[in-house]
């Protein structure tokens, strides 16, 4: 068993920026950080791991949708014939809505915690605190996604573990103590 935090094939950890991430790296990175929200990610990353869940999330969609649409013309029709709709005229189309529904939710809940890890990686990769990734949560998701388009800041470093093992809490300034550079800088 590998931790998280070893280094596979050459590639730096997870909760360090791998710049140029194909998209099956940045998969890969993307589940073994399941929950790890120290360090950072770059943008090839984040938005990588942001197509696959969009994919993910409509093609699960689809046959909700479907579902819905019967629901709707089933009623249509029953209602031209002048017939008021019973519960058991539209049980199948709506049995299936929310049976996808409900696949729906899990999905949802199984990206949630990476999605917010990468995000909150992300953002320290451009030198904000991760925690701006939690505005989505009241509404304002556009923010936090603007902030990830921006490019990679070196102050990030300040949010690796490595640099905070060293210089403790983020806040002390790079070549210090003994003159060590982190990360080529």
């Amino acid at each position: 068993m590998t931790s998280t935090t070893t280094r596979t094939a050459g590639l730096p950890p997870v909760g360090q920026p791998l710049h140029g991430a194909s998209f099956g790296q940045a998969l890969k990175r993307f589940f073994q950080g399941y929950v790890h929200f120290s360090g950072r990610a770059s943008r090839s990353e984040f938005w990588w791991a942001m197509l696959f869940t969009g994919l993910v999330s409509l093609v699960a969609q689809i046959p909700f949708w479907i579902a819905y649409v019967q629901l709707i013309v089933r009623t249509i029709e029953l209602q031209e014939r002048g017939v008021t709709a019973s519960a058991d005229q539209v049980a199948g189309p709506l049995g299936a809505m929310l049976g996808w529904l409900a696949l729906l939710l899990v999905v949802g809940l199984a990206l949630l915690l990476p999605t917010y890890a990468a995000m909150w990686r992300r953002l320290q990769d451009a030198n904000f605190h991760g925690a701006f990734a939690l505005l989505s949560i009241v509404g304002f998701g556009i923010v936090p996604l603007i902030m990830c388009i921006l490019p990679s800041n070196p102050a990030g470093v300040q949010y690796d573990p490595v640099y905070r093992a060293m210089y403790g809490h983020g806040y002390a300034q790079p070549g210090q103590p003994n003159g060590q550079q982190l990360y080529g800088q």
